[in-house]
């Protein structure tokens, strides 16, 4: 239980690194939603477009510039992203990022995260952009005009930048491909933990228990024992007689002696009376047809007993040291 606990701890644990990490790596990434503005009065099924950038001036020609769309679909209309026409002093430079979110009231929230470039020498770009919507259940597109984005190009010159970039062209992963790495390991050891969590509450233990190495001895005692337990119970049929024959048999080697020869092989053994009565006993009922009363079953207890005798009710004899005679 203890072992199980520590794994289900070090799984959290697992799991609470990756989230904070995840969350670290992502939070610069997350989606902020603006304040749209009141629906207007006469076309309140219009979809609500509010525009975000990083600035409006210091720009250069040539620079990658990214515009955030947030347009917010009314519940009843569908927003055609396809139509999106894209008309002033910039052009796409890559494809657009596009994330919903769906409200409980049936709206829609869009962002639509698009980059641009312009290549004009000019004071200020303008950008306008277009896009059609209809009603559900309506063939009919209607247009929306998205807010116009105005940005304003430096005339100044920082001294920093150069015309003709001489420097590598190769991309700056920064720290992407450590935090990937930490993700997937993360993810492998939170799999692996969670497998032997999981295996170790089906099988209700911590670890397998150690195998128990019995005597022959003992095989024989708990053998005997429970086919002692049907005879109780007043099951004496021969198969009985039959097993409790066997084990005392098995015991002493003696699987291929007739009673002449236990007797002769067994001359000096100190259990040789009782298991010639044992074996004596059940020969009266597997050669004999006989039943045993209740007197000869305690014979065949108290001879199995002296045979091998119950472990727990063993008497362990003290060990008393002999004093050696002092000399004078």
């Amino acid at each position: 239980m203890k072992k199980t606990l520590v794994a289900c701890a070090l799984a959290a644990l697992v799991v609470l690194g990756s989230v904070v990490g995840l969350g670290a790596f992502f939070w610069g990434q997350r989606t902020i939603w603006p304040e749209f503005v009141p629906v207007a009065a006469e076309n309140p099924l219009a979809p609500q477009v509010v525009a975000d950038y990083e600035r409006d001036f210091g720009w250069r020609t040539g620079d990658r510039i990214t515009v955030d769309v947030y347009i917010k679909q009314q519940p009843g209309t569908e927003v055609d992203l396809n139509t999106l026409a894209i008309q002033g002093d910039f052009e796409v430079s890559g494809g657009p990022d596009i994330f919903t979110r769906d409200k409980k009231d049936g709206s829609r929230y869009i962002r639509l995260r698009l980059p641009v470039q312009a290549f004009n020498l000019k004071p200020d770009w303008q950008l306008n952009a277009t896009m059609t919507y209809r009603v559900v259940g309506q063939v009919d597109e209607q247009l929306i005009t998205l807010p116009a984005v105005v940005l304003y190009t430096s005339p100044t010159w920082d001294g920093q930048r150069k015309e003709i970039k001489e420097d590598s062209a190769q991309p700056v992963f920064g720290f992407d491909l450590y935090v990937n790495g930490a993700i997937i390991l993360g993810g492998i050891v939170l799999l692996i933990g969670c497998i032997r969590v999981i295996r170790r509450a089906r099988t209700g233990v911590d670890e397998p228990p150690a195998p128990v190495i019995l005597s022959p001895r003992e095989i024989a005692r708990r053998e005997f024992l429970k086919v002692w337990a049907l005879v109780m119970q007043g099951y004496v049929s021969e198969e009985n007689y039959k097993e409790i024959e066997r084990i005392i048999r098995r015991l002493y080697r003696l699987e291929a002696r007739t009673m002449r020869e236990i007797d002769w092989e067994l001359h000096r053994h100190p259990h040789r009376e009782h298991v010639v009565e044992i074996l004596s006993l059940c020969d009266k009922v597997l050669y004999h047809r006989m039943f045993l009363d209740e007197s000869e079953h305690e014979r065949i207890w108290t001879a199995f007993n002296m045979i091998l005798p119950d472990p727990a009710r063993a008497v362990v004899r003290p060990v008393v040291k002999l004093q050696k005679p002092k000399k004078k």
